[in-house]
């Protein structure tokens, strides 16, 4: 008896678990309001659809794509794509251990707006350098990691 109880419970937990994961479409279906609620919520928090660290931005777009920089290079820029954020102010965090380096506002001007900052890198902070892109609440969307070695 015990054994089928159990059973009946997590079959009702699957099922409920499969109804809740599902998506909805832009073809009309229709939206439970748990469902409108995170889609609303999500959207005012933002999201990255594409970054990276590079060494140079050229016609807006990175000229190549780099999680490791040797620190030769004086100046590191890091580009992101942010998404469903417009008419809020992000932040490009730039850490080195657990100190703030910099912190870069962009005001963000369109549903998808390309954003790039850049730090001039002190050539002995070599090691693990972070990026942190914040919303316009301060919450940290997206967080990225830059090994800043010395030549091989």
């Amino acid at each position: 008896m015990k054994i089928k109880i159990l059973f009946t419970a997590i079959a009702m937990m699957l099922a409920m678990s499969s109804l809740h994961s599902q998506t909805t479409t832009s073809e009309g279906a229709e939206a439970t309001p748990t469902q409108a609620e995170e889609q609303a919520a999500e959207a005012g928090r933002g999201s990255v659809s594409r970054a990276t660290f590079t060494t140079a931005i050229v016609d807006d777009e990175p000229t190549d794509y780099r999680s490791e920089i040797e620190n030769t290079v004086p100046v590191v820029y890091f580009y992101a794509e942010l998404d469903g954020m417009a008419g809020q102010t992000a932040i490009h965090r730039w850490k080195f251990g657990d100190k703030v380096m910099a912190d870069a506002k962009i005001a963000v001007k369109s549903p998808r707006f390309p954003a790039w900052s850049s730090n001039k890198m002190p050539p002995e902070s070599t090691g693990l350098w972070i990026v942190e892109v914040l919303n316009g609440k301060g919450e940290v969307i997206s967080t990225h990691y830059l090994n800043y070695i010395p030549p091989l």
